[in-house]
């Protein structure tokens, strides 16, 4: 069980009930900043985009510094500083232990899909937090300029998509 602190009388269990409910009505919960915020699910276009990075990475073929790249799209993540997101997909060098649920391992890095009306929440308040909880790649693809931001510790850039991108942990990924 996570040591995370989420808001006062909220434990992990009734969070992932409330996020349960919320699906159930077609909405997709965020807890940031001590806040919830909801969205509606993602239309064809944004969750076909999110199939053709998937097809066109390398996931699950591992890289030359031993990480597995394994890629899984929407899923729940409990950060330290209590903040619950689920990116478009995620990369991690190893399995996360928790495969039903939130996931508490820290993803090596994330790519977010922008949709029209969060452009926000993808550009502006989403980079800072994945950095700030140890993600090293933080990957936003705007999909009406056909551009990608791309947050690293060697800092920002955007760049026009398509991109390969060779992400921190050794994996490569095109956006």
């Amino acid at each position: 069980m996570s040591t995370t602190t989420f808001p006062k009388g909220m434990e992990e269990e009734k969070l992932m009930s409330l996020f349960a409910q919320a699906e159930n009505l077609g909405l997709r919960l965020e807890l940031t900043d001590g806040g919830i915020t909801w969205e509606t699910f993602p239309g064809f276009r944004h969750q076909e985009i999110i199939r053709d990075i998937l097809v066109a990475s390398n996931s699950g073929r591992g890289s030359e510094g031993g990480c597995e790249c394994i890629q899984v799209p929407d899923v729940d993540i409990v950060f330290p500083d209590g903040t619950v997101k689920r990116p478009d997909p995620s990369v991690w060098c190893k399995r996360p232990e928790e495969l039903e649920g939130f996931v508490h391992a820290i993803p090596e890095a994330v790519i977010e899909i922008v949709s029209p009306g969060y452009e926000d929440k993808d550009l502006v308040f989403g980079p800072p937090i994945f950095l700030r909880n140890g993600v090293k790649d933080v990957i936003v693809f705007h999909r009406a300029k056909a551009e990608v931001h791309h947050w690293s510790p060697a800092g920002h850039r955007i760049v026009p998509s398509p991109t390969v991108f060779e992400l921190a942990c050794g994996c490569q990924i095109t956006v």
